[in-house]
């Protein structure tokens, strides 16, 4: 009998560990879908304009970020968020006519500030001239 309770609180401690390590407290979660070109709240700014645009959408807290342009570069949408004390970049690297879809969770209380630009996913390099303004979004 103590051999059998012994497995099962292996098992089970094993299965509290992965679940765990599977769903990490408030982190985001992202889709990609590609709806075709749209010009979001913000657009990328040279050399060609709105090649990159990004938009809130209040309703569940989603930064969508598209990119409009078959022009080899992606688009990075750089944010900084009212429940984290770092800079976040998250990159559509998908192609044209792609939307990376960012699941935020926000606080009821919270914000979002967004900026897009265009770069190199690869490298995790981008072109700051092509950076739109800043947008600060309520949660709420």
């Amino acid at each position: 009998m103590k051999k059998h309770s012994k497995l099962i609180g292996a098992t089970a401690a094993g299965m509290l560990a992965v679940l765990a390590v599977a769903t990490p407290a408030s982190a985001s979660t992202y889709t990609v879908t590609y709806p075709g070109l749209h010009a979001g709240d913000l657009c990328t700014d040279e050399p060609n304009y709105c090649d990159g645009s990004a938009s809130f959408v209040r309703d569940g807290d989603h930064l969508l970020v598209w990119d409009n342009n078959a022009d080899g570069h992606s688009v990075m949408v750089m944010y900084h968020r009212s429940d984290r004390d770092t800079e976040i970049r998250d990159w559509n690297h998908y192609g044209k006519g792609s939307r990376l879809d960012i699941n935020m969770d926000l606080p009821e209380s919270g914000w979002v500030q967004y900026r897009v630009c265009l770069g190199e996913y690869g490298s995790k390099t981008y072109d700051m001239n092509s950076c739109s303004g800043w947008k600060t979004e309520n949660a709420a």
